[in-house]
Order: C-alpha cells, then sequence, then structure tokens
C-alpha cells in the first residue's frame, strides 16, 4: 500500500467498505464454497449494488451469469471478494489491480511459506487494497453490506456506533457478547499482509457511524502507522481500546544481559498501550463490556483512574481492592473533610476506600443515600462504585432488602456530579432486570466486579493527547559522531569490550566510576594506590555476567589483597569458563552508601527499542522489580517509569530515617540509556548497566558495571 498517499488510502478503503458493485471469485455452480456463502449473504442483506461472479467455466453461478475472465467485469467493481487456491492469488490480484478493482477481501487460508511471501510483496506495492488473507470477511453493518463467506453468520449484528477490527476472526463473535450495542463495522483483517489495524483506525477516525474502536490484535506491522491512526481517532474523540492476543513471555530466553532475561515479549505492547493512553483489556468479555458503554447512546462520561467503592460487606470491600490492584486501577484515600464527615454518619469504624458501610454499627437506614454524595464530593475520587448483590435469581425479598442502596446510586446520578456511577454485582452471573429499573438508566448494573473495574479503567484510557515524535534534548552525540559509533559497534558481534562501552558511555554523558583497565597485578597496584578500596573484575568478551563465574571480587583494601584478587580470578576463569580469553582487568573505585539499580535496554523484533529500570544487582532476575518503556522516553516518562516500581518507593524514603533520594541524576541517565538504544537500535541487541550506584541523598549517580550486546551479523551482509 506505499504506493498510496493517505488521502488515496483512506479513498481506496472506503471503497472496500462502502462498495457499489462486488465481485466475487471463488464461487461454484456445482458445490456450495465460501464465495457462494458470501453471495446469499449480500442478497439476504438485500445489497442493492450490482453483484458480479468470476469463474472460469462460465455458466451461472447463484443465479448470476460469471464472468470467464477478471478482464471481462465491467468498469467501476469496487471490490472483490477472493476464496480461491494459494497459489492462484497474486495472479487474480494482479488482474483485478490492472481492472481498476480498488480492494480485494480474501479469505483463502493455508498459504505456503512462498506463496504468503509473493503476496506480501505484491500488497507492499500494489493499487488495490488486500484484506487479508485468513480473514472470515467485512460486515458493513451499518449499510447492511456482509462481505462475509459465512452463510448467516454474525449478518443480522444490530447496527449501532461500535466498530470491531480483529485479526483473530472468531473474535468476531465477541459482538453477540457487548450486550445492548450495535455495530457500524465487524471488519476481520486476517493476516494483515495488505491492509492493516492502522488503516481502519485511520478511516474510521472519519467514519459518522463509528463512536468507539475495539481491536482485537496480535502484532502490530508499523508502529509509526498504528500511532498516528490512535492520534487521528483522539482528535476525532472516537475512543480505542485493545486486546492483545497472543501475550507470552516466549523469545526471551535467548538473551545475554539481565536486562532480557526479566523483560517478556508483552511488555513493550503494554508500554506502548499506556504511552498512547489506550486501555488494554485481557478477554473477549472485558472489550465486550468496554466496548457496550463506548459505543452506546448516553453511556457513561469519561473519566479517571481514581474510583470509591462502597458496599455492605468488609469481605466484598476487600476483595474489590485485591481485583483493583490487578487491574491497575487506584481506589485513593479520601480527603481529610470527607473521612470526618463519613465517621459522623458511620460511628465505631474508621472509613477508608473502599468503604464498607455495613461495617458501622449505628449506621441509619438511610445511610447510603447520605453517604454516597459525601464520597463522590471528594476530590480524590473520579467515580463510584457502588458494590453489591444484584443477581437475576435474587428473590423479591432479597432484592428490596438491597433497595435502599440501588435507590442512592440511581440518585447521585441523577444529581449531575459529572462523575459516572456504575452498580457492580459481586459475581457474573445474569443481573437483575428489577434492579436495572430501580438503578435507572444513568446507572449500569454489571456482571461482576472485575467488568466494573474493567469499566473504570477504560473510561479513563484516550484521553492524553497522541505525541508519536519525542523532541531530542540538548547534550547528546549529533549525527557524525552516532554515525561514528554506529560504525564501529557494526563491526563487532555479542558482548562489546570494556573500552568501547565506556566510549559509548562517555558520548552519551551516562557517568561511570573511576576505573582503569590493566593487564596485570602490578598494573592494577600502580592505580590503586591512594584509591583503595577498590573492586576487581575480569575483562573478556566471553564473559557476559562475571560475578556468576567468580569474575569479581569487591572490597580490596590492600595491595597485596589485589594481587591476591587477581590471581583468584585468573583461577575462577580457567576453571568454570575454560574457553574464555582474559584480555585484562578491570579495576574500579568502590562506591558506598548507594543503593544498586539496573538500567537497560532492549530491542523488540516488533516496537523495536526499549528502555527497562528496576532493582538491580545480582539478584535482579530474582527480584523482577522492573518497569518499561518505549525508546526514546517522552519527557516525563523516565519518572514514571521509576515510580511504578519499589525500587521507586524505596528512593521516596520509604521506612528510611535517612528520609529521600534526589532521582534526578538517575532520571537523567535512564533518558539517556533511552536515546543510546534508540539512536542505535539497528546495531545493538541489548544491554544493561547493573548495578548503577545511586547515593542515598545526594542521588549522586555512577555506573559500575555494563554490558552492551551487538547485533548478531546477518550471513553475507
Amino acid at each position: 500500500m506505499l504506493i498510496y498517499d493517505a488521502a488515496g488510502r483512506r479513498s481506496a478503503i472506503d471503497r472496500l467498505l462502502r462498495p457499489g458493485s462486488i465481485a466475487v471469485l471463488g464461487a461454484s455452480a456445482t458445490r456450495v464454497a465460501g464465495g457462494n456463502e458470501a453471495i446469499r449473504n449480500l442478497r439476504r442483506a438485500g445489497f442493492a449494488g450490482s453483484l458480479h461472479v468470476v469463474h472460469p467455466a462460465g455458466g451461472v453461478v447463484e443465479g448470476i451469469k460469471a464472468h470467464r475472465t477478471v478482464a471481462e467485469l465491467p468498469d467501476g467493481v469496487d471490490v472483490a471478494l477472493l476464496n480461491i487456491p494459494a497459489s492462484s492469488l497474486v495472479p487474480a490480484l494482479s488482474e483485478l489491480e490492472n481492472r481498476g478493482v480498488a480492494g480485494a477481501v480474501v479469505a483463502t487460508a493455508g498459504l505456503t511459506a512462498e506463496e504468503g511471501a509473493s503476496l506480501r510483496e505484491f500488497c507492499s506495492n500494489a493499487r488495490i487494497v488486500v484484506n487479508g488473507p485468513n480473514c472470515m470477511g467485512v460486515l458493513n453493518v451499518a449499510d447492511r453490506v456482509p462481505m462475509w463467506f459465512y452463510e448467516g453468520m454474525l449478518t443480522d449484528v444490530a447496527a449501532g456506533h461500535a466498530a470491531l477490527v480483529t485479526q483473530s476472526g472468531s473474535a468476531s463473535f465477541l459482538a453477540r457478547a457487548a450486550e445492548g450495542v450495535g455495530f457500524s463495522f465487524i471488519i476481520s483483517s486476517g493476516n494483515e499482509m495488505g491492509a492493516s489495524t492502522a488503516d481502519y483506525l485511520d478511516w474510521l477516525a472519519d467514519d459518522t457511524q463509528t463512536k468507539a474502536i475495539g481491536v482485537v490484535m496480535e502484532s502490530i506491522r508499523d508502529v509509526r502507522a498504528f500511532e498516528a491512526a490512535v492520534g487521528r481517532c483522539r482528535l476525532a474523540g472516537k475512543p480505542v481500546v485493545v486486546l492483545k492476543v497472543g501475550r507470552t513471555d516466549a523469545g526471551s530466553q535467548a538473551s545475554v544481559a539481565h536486562t532480557g532475561a526479566i523483560v517478556g515479549s508483552d511488555d513493550a505492547y503494554v508500554a506502548l498501550f499506556r504511552r498512547l493512553d489506550v486501555p488494554l483489556v485481557s478477554d473477549y468479555d472485558e472489550l465486550a463490556v468496554a466496548l457496550s458503554h463506548l459505543a452506546s447512546p448516553g453511556g457513561l462520561l469519561a473519566a479517571g483512574p481514581r474510583a470509591a467503592v462502597v458496599t455492605d460487606s468488609g469481605g466484598e470491600a476487600a476483595l474489590a481492592a485485591d481485583v483493583a490492584a490487578r487491574l491497575g486501577v487506584d481506589f485513593p484515600q479520601f480527603e481529610e473533610h470527607t473521612v470526618r464527615a463519613l465517621a459522623e454518619l458511620l460511628p465505631g469504624m474508621q472509613p477508608r476506600n473502599p468503604l464498607d458501610v455495613g461495617g458501622s454499627p449505628g449506621a441509619t437506614e438511610d445511610v447510603y443515600q447520605q453517604v454516597m454524595p459525601i464520597v463522590a464530593a471528594d476530590a480524590n475520587v473520579d467515580s463510584v462504585v457502588l458494590l453489591v448483590e444484584a443477581l437475576a435469581a435474587m428473590s423479591e425479598e432479597e432484592t428490596s432488602y438491597a433497595a435502599g442502596m440501588y435507590e442512592a446510586a440511581r440518585a447521585l446520578a441523577e444529581t449531575g456530579t459529572g462523575k459516572p456511577v456504575v452498580i457492580a454485582s459481586p459475581t457474573s452471573a445474569s443481573v437483575s432486570t428489577r434492579v436495572q429499573r430501580m438503578a435507572g438508566p444513568r446507572v449500569p448494573v454489571l456482571r461482576g466486579l472485575a467488568n466494573a473495574v474493567t469499566t473504570l479503567r477504560v473510561l479513563a484510557g484516550n484521553q492524553q493527547p497522541v505525541v508519536p515524535d519525542v523532541e531530542r534534548p540538548a547534550g547528546l552525540p549529533g549525527p557524525d559522531a552516532v554515525e561514528a559509533l554506529r560504525s564501529e559497534v557494526s563491526a563487532c558481534s555479542g558482548p562489546l569490550l570494556v573500552p568501547l562501552c565506556r566510549r559509548l558511555l562517555d558520548a552519551y554523558g551516562i557517568p561511570v566510576v573511576s576505573s582503569v583497565l590493566v593487564k596485570d597485578a602490578a598494573e592494577a597496584q600502580r592505580w590503586a594506590d591512594g584509591r583503595y578500596p577498590v573492586v576487581v573484575k575480569v575483562a573478556s568478551a566471553d564473559v557476559s555476567h562475571r560475578s556468576e563465574v567468580g569474575g569479581v571480587v569487591t572490597g580490596v583494601e590492600t595491595a597485596e589483597q589485589l594481587a591476591a584478587a587477581v590471581k583468584g580470578i585468573e583461577s575462577s576463569i580457567t576453571s568454570l569458563v575454560p574457553h574464555a580469553l582474559i584480555d585484562g582487568y578491570e579495576v574500579q573505585e568502590l562506591v558506598r552508601d548507594a543503593d544498586e539499580v539496573l538500567v537497560g535496554f532492549v530491542r523488540d523484533p516488533a516496537l523495536g527499542p526499549t528502555v527497562t529500570v528496576g532493582a538491580g544487582g545480582v539478584l535482579v532476575e530474582l527480584i523482577g522489580d522492573v518497569s518499561l518503556g518505549l525508546a526514546p522516553l517522552a519527557p516525563g516518562e523516565a519518572s514514571e517509569l521509576l515510580n511504578r516500581t519499589r525500587l521507586g518507593r524505596l528512593l521516596a524514603g520509604y521506612r528510611r530515617q535517612d528520609g529521600a533520594t534526589d532521582t534526578g541524576a538517575l532520571v537523567d541517565l535512564i533518558e539517556r540509556c533511552a536515546w543510546l538504544a534508540a539512536d542505535l537500535a539497528d546495531v545493538l541487541a541489548e544491554g544493561d548497566f547493573n548495578p548503577v550506584m545511586v547515593e542515598r541523598g545526594s542521588g549522586r549517580v555512577r555506573v559500575v558495571d555494563a554490558l552492551i550486546v551487538a547485533s548478531a551479523k546477518t550471513e553475507g551482509l
């Protein structure tokens, strides 16, 4: 699709999604094939445009006189539906392109690697927009044009304002789970060798029928295009919510650096969606619930990420806190004046969020009518959840018992606080229509606490502007310097030697401990004189993690200890890594009264360079306290990454008598590491600076150990 500019691509997709003339390749007069089913779906829906069939035998197919070749098609065909053998795809698409057909929906599956490569190459330069292959089709629900290869399946979905773009065909059936929601388009995009999710988001941003978009995604082919498409949807006021499938840690086992070993393959996608402020859900049910609120007329208002929960059970309050922590929703503490007001209404308890109203022995019958407005008025609260049983199986007496709670939620919503109010039934069983009537049209009654928390998290998304380009700050190497470093690194493969690592760190202004590279103990003793205590490390391209094979000795106080340390390291490496070539020994100053931090980077195969920060030291993989972002980092992102870790809380002074540590220098180092990873992403695979010593109090930072790994050379290059 590179041949199109943005406007041309949208125009072609418009013809694909809203065709006036359709040709079908893959329908038969002698058997029922996918093409036959597509024709029957179109006729049943009352498609008013022209419908054509291409079959080499000619004849009549589904009551339509078939053209023997694509060349016989009349002018003005907008889209072709193809369910033909894989070996015939590229020739047929080429003929359709030459005939002026704008788009093709390709259901064909089972392509060989060679056939797939041929189709991908064709699509990259084609004038025809190809949807698929291996897709179920495209449902234009708004205009009742079901270009769908499965007769009677989903062709009766109600029209409405939600759009669904899914790489997984079966995910199309979540349209059945989105209660009360109608759809504008359901696009099964298949393997996306041609048109991508980004292309459809870009088009849907301008579609007047679409108010919200759900995406089921396996991968992103072009990150920049996806970011730009989300940006257009954001400007158009159309929220996007994503279900990412295939979220495993496969692929992380081949890493050399600690960073690669503790970062999962899904973490980069999470970082991308966080940067774009696109909510990420975990299953079909959550996506269906999200769309039901984002696309419904008069749906819930957008909200911030902070929720308050009101319930009548201490156990449910505790469960709510657990679910919120798992799903990433913040339950903030109430303001002091809120606590005082609630304490007067709820004697005998200390009010906190989640709020167990039932825990007060002195609560009155109308207490919820009084509590709910107080909670909603708190400046720390963006939305209110009433957690109470609302099961369809409840008896009339059981429903009446909680009537005051339902009515309190309704009264709060009708006062127009500007904050969403929802009722969450604790389980996912069907909810009572009577409860929904009592709650009123402005208060949804949701099946399950997780669905309620997910809804609030979704409502908090899609609010920040999308800024795909990060401005390069001053103090980094210029283009010529970066190119010189790239040339030097490109000649390497695997872990870089200490001198080249040091040149990279110096070029990006990343501070390191005072150190020297020596050949023997005598040279080490001369440098260390007057600098004790010191640390001694082996220097070898064949040894990645030196402490794990006896390659590091710390706390060396004298010249005699230094000579013994060098001898011990040589003996250990010879014994444990006999193939390793010892290039020398690195002698460093010993940093005291500091916290150990890991800062590292990994090049994700799909999304590019990423940067990681967390607790460092030899137990980094066991602790696993890390946070990841896409490189380069936008302003403020480095601080956010740090704040999401336990390390961040520790540096902020958690349970420390000496107070907080200034993190400004560490944040600057993280940003510089991210730029190093971004600038040299084509020649560097991964690396970590571990530990980075952060002096307590002052926050002065120095890299103690650096491992940077060049990309493996490709044979023939």
